[in-house]
């Protein structure tokens, strides 16, 4: 079969899925139909020997690839990555030039790995064979422009390992991940749905002019109110409509291309960047104590929902080890003491010394939704536990979660999914430059807040932090200054400290945000929470302290965390 085959020589593949923000961090993977055709069009106006082809050829030959969608041979070895970067956005802020945070996320490649896009039943005549493979030859890359492809032309019998769901089978019996991708409409299909946007609109018109002034609209006007309305993201052919630049589509209020569809793929997963080991010095053979993953996706999630996050995280990492039934049937999971923070009897730890993993939301930008996730674990991981804490790409809440705790359908929340992305393993002080969470300070300040393990005794919530640290090994503050939320007060400030965390509680909805605010309790925890309120806490210590430093009831899934201040 008719078939294109792409190479990456860099190894690296840069293209951001239509309608999505780059630093959602996700990739448009395998190659969208819809962005390989436009990419041969590209090429033939830029390079296209236009005395050989005509524009007509280049059409023919469009309309043949856009009949149907292609399928993909992917390699077996593709990672999903990103680097980030602090870009300038032209302000100084505090002396300083101010930048922002942008992910670049990109599918990693052996540099001779092979992509083949083949189109079954599709034998273009002699001479568009001919200039597909003068087109494909042309081709300087895919994606973004620093994705350089080596492409060619080639008769393909191989066995796809990516095909669509184009209704003529179950979803069942199709392997892999399922993902949207943007495909050219067939040119019959497109110029059935131009006239059906034309007509709709037309009508639309039409009745508006009749019950303004009860006399028939002019074709002349008709034709003016179309181009008001359309502009040219309606031409007559499907190349034209392919040629388009995105900026057309949006300036006439397109969420997407009319010449397009969403269809279903099902490929093999991508995974994560395998970590190589950091080097230690000679003699350390210290286990890492901390994960650090970017979580991507739109819209993320509320630091308000630290908790839930916090539970998705451990969920997930259990997933990743299976679950196993005792003898009255009941579901336990296989993981380490480690991971599912339960004895050998599947009891719940009652461990002073918190040697289970902490499920952190972090917050690193102070937009107030959560960016990042540190696990923590203060006796570390294994490699076993490593290899798995590796393998999660993604976290979700199904629909059956839709109404949150206050009865709310509309939660994001509930039906959203977001992909992780794992930083790396490491000691806190690996990732110190990155994190408040992680570093070395003498003072600290909530970033959630905090709630009492138990009923509050003599001494209140300062008495009562001061025994936890104790429990914990860590040395008796020389203040505890808790921090009231006025009602009037439209944002809570932090001292003169910079930072995304020099600020508590800062606003929701233009109302200061309270302790209430955040989600408080476990939806699959069996402890009674005796706290219901909790309250904002600023630490300051005689000696700097390593984080991360999260105390009192839910601290192992966020509740009660602290952030470092300088």
């Amino acid at each position: 079969m008719f078939a294109i085959v792409f190479r990456f020589p860099t190894g690296r593949y840069h293209a951001t899925p239509w309608g999505r923000n780059v630093n959602e961090a996700d990739v448009a993977w395998p190659p969208e139909p819809w962005r390989i055709l436009r990419a041969l069009i590209a090429t033939y106006w830029r390079k296209g020997d236009r005395q050989r082809w005509s524009k007509d050829d280049l059409a023919a030959l469009i309309d043949v690839l856009a009949e149907r969608p292609p399928v993909y041979c992917l390699p077996e070895i593709a990672v999903h990555t990103h680097t980030r970067h602090y870009m300038p956005i032209g302000e100084i802020k505090k002396g300083r030039e101010d930048t922002t945070l942008v992910f670049d996320a990109f599918v990693r490649l052996p540099a001779d790995a092979e992509i083949i896009a083949a189109w079954p039943e599709v034998n273009p005549p002699k001479h568009l064979h001919a200039l597909a493979c003068d087109l494909a030859s042309g081709l300087g890359y895919l994606g973004r422009a620093e994705s350089w492809v080596d492409c060619k032309v080639v008769d393909w019998d191989g066995e796809p390992n990516c095909v669509p769901n184009d209704g003529e089978q179950s979803e069942r019996t199709l392997e892999g991940e399922p993902v949207r991708l943007i495909v050219p409409l067939s040119p019959d299909a497109y110029a059935a749905e131009r006239q059906r946007l034309l007509a709709e609109f037309d009508e639309q018109v039409r009745r508006k002019a009749n019950a303004g002034r009860g006399k028939p609209l002019s074709e002349k006007n008709l034709s003016s109110a179309r181009e008001k309305a359309f502009g040219n993201t309606l031409p007559e052919r499907l190349l034209d409509a392919l040629t388009l630049d995105t900026s057309d589509y949006q300036r006439f209020g397109w969420t997407r291309p009319p010449a397009s569809r969403d269809v279903v793929y099902f490929r093999k997963p991508l995974a994560p960047l395998p970590r190589a080991a950091r080097s230690k010095p000679q003699g350390d053979h210290r286990l890492p104590t901390v994960a650090r993953y970017v979580l991507a996706g739109r819209p993320r999630p509320r630091i308000e929902d630290a908790v839930k996050i916090g539970e998705l995280m451990r969920l997930a990492a259990l997933a990743q080890f299976g679950w196993a039934s005792d003898e009255s049937g009941r579901r336990r999971p296989r993981a380490p003491m480690v991971i599912s923070g339960r004895d050998a009897e599947n009891r719940p730890l009652r461990d002073a010394e918190h040697r289970h993993a902490f499920w952190l939301s972090e917050d690193a930008d102070g937009d107030d939704e959560i960016d990042h996730i540190v696990v923590f674990a203060r006796q570390g991981f294994d490699r076993e536990v490593q290899e798995k804490l590796d393998q999660l790409t993604k976290l979700w809440v199904s629909q059956a979660a839709a109404i949150d705790e206050d009865g709310d359908s509309d939660s994001p929340q509930a039906r959203q999914e977001w992909r992780l992305a794992l930083e790396g393993f490491g000691q806190p002080s690996d990732f110190c430059d990155a994190s408040a969470l992680l570093r070395k300070s003498k003072r600290w300040v909530s970033v959630t807040p905090f709630l009492a393990a138990g009923h509050l005794k003599s001494g209140g919530y300062p008495a009562e932090i001061r025994r936890l640290l104790s429990r914990r090994g860590l040395p008796n503050p020389i203040q505890v200054e808790l921090i009231n939320v006025p009602e009037a007060q439209p944002a809570l400030g932090g001292g003169s400290e910079g930072g995304p965390h020099s600020q508590v509680g800062r606003t929701i909805h233009r109302r200061p945000r309270r302790p209430v605010h955040f989600h408080r309790f476990r939806s699959r925890g069996r402890e009674r929470q005796f706290d219901r309120i909790g309250t904002f806490v600023r630490l300051t210590f005689s000696e700097p302290i390593e984080g991360p430093l999260a105390l009192g009831y839910g601290c192992h899934f966020g509740l009660g965390l602290f952030a470092a201040v300088e």
